[in-house]
């Protein structure tokens, strides 16, 4: 089911709505969190009709919206 030798810093799988974050891939725990905040996101969209370009256009939006309103 879970690949366990990814790529990618984490993954959301949503047939089981669990996400898989991969450590190695990351510097810092600061890292880890943003991970978690991406997939989080990928989560709560999931219902959306948007394709991937899209959705990463909204999770940019999303986790860096301080530096676009203040």
């Amino acid at each position: 089911m879970f690949n366990f030798d990814i790529e990618d810093r984490g993954i959301f799988y949503p047939e089981s709505k669990r996400t898989l974050i991969n450590p190695a891939r990351h510097e810092s725990i600061q890292e880890i969190f943003d991970t978690i905040t991406h997939e989080t996101i990928h989560q709560a969209l999931e219902d959306q009709e948007l394709d991937e370009t899209q959705e990463h256009w909204a999770i940019r939006k999303i986790m860096w919206q301080d530096e676009y309103f203040f």
